[in-house]
């Protein structure tokens, strides 16, 4: 009878400590994309209105890195032309993951892309852009790379027949830049 208490209670103790621990671990990696760009600078770069944004994360993921998407809304109020070119839904999305420490995942992560193009799983080959320690435009959004954070920013607005750029993305990683490197200071 003993024993089984001392089991219990070891056993209780070790759970609470592995909880804290992973709980610790995410607290340190987490990032939050919506904090990293603010509606006002988002409307300043594409020229149109957009909602406050909404948060969608991964959290932990296996291979160890925090994950967190921010979705805003183009011209929130407009309803969507159902005849345009991805049913008129218009929006900017990023997703924004912070690596474990000296892994290389953020460079990884950039890699992929290259990979994707060459298995034919995105259709453009990535061009170099000068943001971070790297940067890429994958033909549908930037990526970009700064220490252990990558993130990827895409302004989802189609026109017919009008190839897409990544001028409203370049006008936004500066910004997602600056918050990125105020937080990885701290």
């Amino acid at each position: 009878m003993k024993r089984t208490l001392a089991t219990a209670i070891a056993t209780a103790v070790l759970s609470g400590a592995m909880a804290s621990a992973a709980s610790a671990a995410e607290t340190s990696l987490e990032i939050n994309a919506c904090e990293l760009l603010t509606p006002a600078e988002i409307t300043a770069a594409i020229g149109l209105p957009v909602d406050n944004g909404r948060r969608e994360d991964d959290g932990l993921s296996r291979d160890g890195q925090y994950s967190s998407t921010c979705f805003w809304t183009i011209e929130p109020g407009k309803t969507p032309d159902q005849a345009a070119p991805g049913r008129g839904r218009r929006f900017v999305i990023l997703n924004a993951q912070r690596w474990p420490a000296g892994r290389d995942m953020a460079k990884k992560f950039l890699e992929a892309f290259h990979e994707s193009a060459d298995q034919g799983v995105i259709a453009n080959k990535p061009v170099p852009r000068k943001f971070g320690d790297e940067a890429l435009w994958w033909g549908d959004g930037l990526a970009v790379r700064k220490g252990d954070v990558s993130f990827g920013v895409s302004v989802f607005m189609p026109k017919r027949g009008e190839p897409r750029t990544s001028a409203m993305e370049e006008k936004l990683a500066p910004q997602i830049l600056k918050r990125i490197d105020r937080k990885t200071a701290v």
